[in-house]
């Protein structure tokens, strides 16, 4: 996430961010306006199997699939 952080004495602020049945009194809170995010920032998050590997995992699943398919797909034409 990109953001920009600043400190909040705003008692709406600080109320919103208290945990249910925390005792301390708060006086400010940390309020973060966020700007821009990547969930799947490719950056960080490295490749572990190109496409390639993937269709060659996934073939026989998706071959079994068919199968089954046609297997239901003749019984229930039964």
């Amino acid at each position: 996430m990109i953001g920009h952080a600043h400190t909040s004495d705003d008692p709406d602020d600080i109320a919103a961010l208290v945990a249910p049945g925390y005792d301390a009194e708060l006086d400010r809170a940390f309020v973060i306006d966020i700007i821009g995010f990547d969930w799947n920032c490719p950056q960080h998050i490295p490749a572990l199997f190109n496409e390639q590997q993937i269709t060659q995992i996934t073939r026989p699943l998706l071959d079994e699939i068919t199968q089954l398919r046609a297997q239901l797909s003749q019984r229930e034409g039964m």
